[in-house]
């Protein structure tokens, strides 16, 4: 158990024991994977498994290899389609549903904090939210290895974004926490897909994002908007 008082300290063990059991424990598998030729392979420290490609005629074997508990294939998400907002709708009133203005006023803004979200990615030219973005090699990561910098080819993870932290360029403050940085996993690919491999590297990619347990760059809040068509008002085990 880690229970140091120490939220930077607590995350830094936490990250580095994840590690160090992953590394003790995939090292014979990792070697019997590429002695059988098995292509795509990706380790995962988080959760203690791999990602790889198989042919059909070696599942058998690697299911009944005793360091494996379970074999299963990659599922994938599509991109739930955002419900229309209503036209007449005065601006701004989620915020003023939450009371967000009175927290503004006693000075809770979102200084120092780092909020991150796993979606369609981010438009960072976006004046209310481009401002926000952290920046740099570990405030952006795409699995699916299509864009180097943040990215938003929909829009959903750009609104949801603008929720959480966008400011006022508009005139009026759109965002709970107009004052905090972000940072972004684009889990949904161009096409609107995001594989359960993907979705777990950015899962781990956020416990760590400069891959250095020796720093606290980690978000402190991650919001996932995704919606599962088939699992609706449901939360998926699998996450």
């Amino acid at each position: 158990q880690f229970t140091d008082r120490d939220k930077r300290l607590r995350r830094a063990k936490i990250t580095r024991a994840l590690h160090d059991k992953a590394a003790k424990t995939q090292k014979p598998l990792g070697e019997f994977l590429l002695k059988q030729n098995v292509r795509n392979i990706t380790p995962f420290w988080i959760f203690n498994g791999m990602a790889v490609t198989l042919r059909a005629d070696q599942v058998s074997e690697l299911a009944a290899r005793p360091e494996v508990a379970s074999l299963r294939l990659d599922g994938v998400l599509t991109l739930p389609q955002p419900s229309p907002a209503a036209n007449n709708a005065p601006a701004e009133w989620n915020l003023n549903a939450i009371n967000a203005p009175a927290l503004w006023a006693h000075g809770y803004t979102g200084t120092g904090v780092v909020i991150a979200a796993m979606d369609t990615g981010v438009d960072y030219l976006h004046p209310d939210i481009g401002p926000r973005w952290r920046g740099g090699t570990n405030s952006w990561y795409d699995p699916n290895g299509e864009h180097d910098a943040p990215y938003d080819g929909n829009g959903h993870g750009t609104g949801v974004m603008g929720v959480m932290v966008g400011g006022d360029a508009g005139g009026t403050i759109i965002g709970v926490a107009p004052d905090a940085q972000w940072i972004a996993v684009k889990i949904f690919n161009n096409a609107g897909n995001a594989t359960y491999s993907g979705i777990h590297a950015g899962f781990q990619w956020l416990l760590d994002p400069d891959g250095n347990d020796e720093t606290d760059d980690a978000p402190d809040v991650v919001n996932n908007s995704w919606g599962f068509s088939l699992n609706p008002g449901e939360c998926l085990p699998e996450f």
